[in-house]
């Protein structure tokens, strides 16, 4: 079906298996190739982001002489973060997936192919997204209720769920709110973008929203959701009030990090942290409060639970506010199942004033520590990166991102847990590294960033990180003295110390710029 129609795009929203159950057989090599018939598959690459992979086949018919007509590319676009029967917990994701993955269709190919599970709930509620968004372009106006009743007469029971259904009209009035032509912008129009963010409209200064800038429209959609007591039912329990620096930053319940229970002892698998999406995986960070003196063992039993082998701390120590709760070069602490001792590797680093177990580099002090279990010989390497003042002592800007390549680089060698970014509150800097962090990667790997997509849901997990409109705005900042920095490198006919220069002017511009 794929090569008598001329399938180019496939979008499979299913996974291969849900809930213990198989909903879909691997119809494709996991490497190399293999032959279906008549039809060879071959894997040419595959890319993993947070909420969906991109693979590339090559695909041949055996039965074709000729080379030229013989082989054809065909990319599978697989989101992996929607439930069955069910519907993911906001839409930007699935926004972006939509636009990005009907886009990469060529207007000479055939239809793209969509499918899930049975090909009627979720791949109904693609379909009429895809179709709805691109009214919405072409028209200014949609009708869901229409385009589904005329789908349906085509196959039965697509949009299979009121949820589902719910879920559609909440994705579409996301899509107007943050603009018809989504969030995303090239790396080529950031600058002129940036400079387009404060600009009002008009000159009215008024209260009318109409008069408001983009700064201003996008923060407020960014912070309009308010936690309700249901929604931090954990962080509020009385056993747990007192393991919070706030009351005003605290776990989302779906996303908060759970930790081994003490038996008996209620409300013992609460921590006051959150796990937040990166570019690669929807778990890739975690943050959280400067743990308190009598949280120091549920923060390093975090670390051993999840197997977090990178740990960045923004916040300034002090024994009275902020204690050390690291143990010093010639100490170790026991935590009962598991001891935490600086390990061999950090304390022999070699410097002019002799072996220290810190080691400085630009700005920010490394140390190694070893998670030893007293039941078994299984050993966890954690380095933890201490940089107090980050990001407010960068200067000039472009010199935030020094830290994020550093982590990034250091925690390249353990893919699995993820990395723990600690500043007073687990707030506002700590939001900023892991945004920063994940949009530099999205700049790497597809040049262009959403900082609205991140920041948006950053706070829907952790609500109060973004205080005001400077917090959001630094974002764009940063990521435009980055790019105006690497341009100037490649300019010059070299890149940085880091060998990460990005030619600017090879980048095609992916969204216009508000004027």
């Amino acid at each position: 079906m794929i090569w008598e129609q001329r399938v180019c795009i496939i979008i499979m929203i299913t996974n291969l298996v849900e809930r213990g159950r198989r909903k879909c057989d691997m119809y494709w090599p996991k490497e190399g190739a293999e032959a279906y018939g008549i039809i060879q598959v071959k894997m040419v690459q595959e890319v993993t982001m947070a909420t969906y992979t991109v693979r590339t086949f090559a695909i041949k018919n055996l039965k074709v002489k000729k080379k030229q007509a013989a082989e054809r590319t065909v990319y599978q676009y697989h989101y992996t973060n929607w439930p069955d029967h069910g519907v993911p917990d906001h839409p930007l994701p699935v926004l972006s997936f939509v636009a990005k993955s009907s886009a990469a269709n060529p207007p000479t190919a055939g239809p793209m192919i969509v499918h899930c599970s049975a090909g009627v709930g979720r791949t109904g509620t693609y379909i009429v997204l895809d179709a709805m968004l691109k009214q919405l372009h072409e028209r200014q106006s949609v009708n869901v209720y229409g385009f589904l009743r005329h789908i349906r007469q085509q196959r039965n029971y697509l949009v299979q769920t009121e949820e589902q259904y719910i879920f559609i009209h909440d994705a579409l009035l996301e899509a107007i709110e943050s603009g018809h032509g989504g969030t995303e912008v090239g790396v080529s129009q950031l600058c002129r973008y940036v400079q387009g963010l404060q600009t009002a409209p008009s000159n009215d200064r008024s209260q009318d929203e109409k008069s408001w800038s983009l700064l201003e429209r996008q923060f407020k959609l960014v912070t309009v959701f308010k936690a309700k007591d249901f929604n931090v039912v954990s962080a509020v329990k009385p056993c747990n009030k007192g393991k919070n620096r706030s009351l005003n930053l605290i776990p989302i319940e779906s996303h908060r990090v759970h930790i081994t229970p003490k038996p008996g002892t209620d409300g013992s698998d609460y921590i006051n942290a959150t796990f937040l999406q990166g570019f690669n995986k929807l778990r890739e960070y975690i943050t959280t409060q400067h743990p308190l003196m009598e949280t120091i063992a549920d923060f390093w039993q975090m670390v051993w639970d999840h197997n977090a082998q990178t740990v960045v701390v923004l916040s300034v120590v002090n024994e009275k506010e902020y204690p050390q709760f690291w143990p010093d070069s010639d100490e170790e602490q026991d935590y009962g199942s598991f001891k935490v001792k600086p390990c061999a590797e950090s304390t022999q680093q070699a410097t002019e004033d002799g072996p220290k177990a810190a080691v400085s580099a630009g700005g920010f002090t490394s140390r190694g520590f070893i998670l030893q279990s007293t039941q078994d010989d299984y050993e966890l390497g954690c380095r933890l990166v201490h940089c107090p003042g980050w990001p407010q002592g960068c200067s000039p800007l472009a010199k935030v991102f020094d830290l994020v390549r550093a982590v990034h680089s250091w925690h390249s060698e353990y893919q699995n847990g993820p990395i723990v970014v600690i500043d007073r509150y687990g707030g506002t800097d700590a939001a900023t590294f892991c945004c920063l962090a994940a949009l530099y990667k999205q700049i790497e790997h597809e040049k262009c960033v959403d900082v609205y997509l991140y920041a948006k849901l950053y706070h829907m997990r952790r609500p109060g990180i973004w205080k005001t409109q400077d917090d959001f705005l630094f974002l764009y900042r940063a990521l435009e003295s980055l790019l105006a920095s690497e341009e100037t490198s490649t300019t010059n006919g070299h890149v940085n110390s880091n060998g990460h220069a990005i030619k600017i002017e090879e980048v095609p511009a992916k969204l216009e710029s508000p004027d």
